[in-house]
């Protein structure tokens, strides 16, 4: 890493040993391994928020599918109590004409 150095820019180390240059270039490895080390620590903890936030939603949108599914059943039983409740009219409706249209002859044979 020392001899690219050099090779790229040989005015900076001119008059430099090669011991100074590559403990130069070993000290700002190391620092380049802590920062990327802490970036990378960083990212997990990013990463463990973003896993924890989409278990979140996906709980969220599993209770909603089961919520809307309860909803679905709901509204079946609520048309199928409808449909009884107009049967039930209808029929009373034809029970009361019926009554009616009794009484109506009883009072015309008078």
């Amino acid at each position: 890493m020392a001899v690219s150095l050099i090779k790229d820019n040989p005015l900076a180390y001119s008059g430099r040993s090669l011991l100074e240059i590559a403990m130069e270039s070993s000290a700002n490895l190391s620092e380049r391994t802590f920062q990327l080390g802490r970036e990378l620590d960083e990212t997990r903890r990013e990463l463990d928020a973003a896993t924890f936030v989409a278990e979140l939603f996906h709980e969220a949108g599993r209770q909603l599918a089961l919520d809307l599914e309860m909803a679905d059943l709901t509204i079946e039983l609520l048309r199928e109590s409808l449909d009884e409740t107009r049967r039930l009219r209808d029929e009373r409706e034809r029970v009361l004409r019926d009554e009616v249209a009794y009484y109506k002859n009883l009072a015309d044979a008078r």
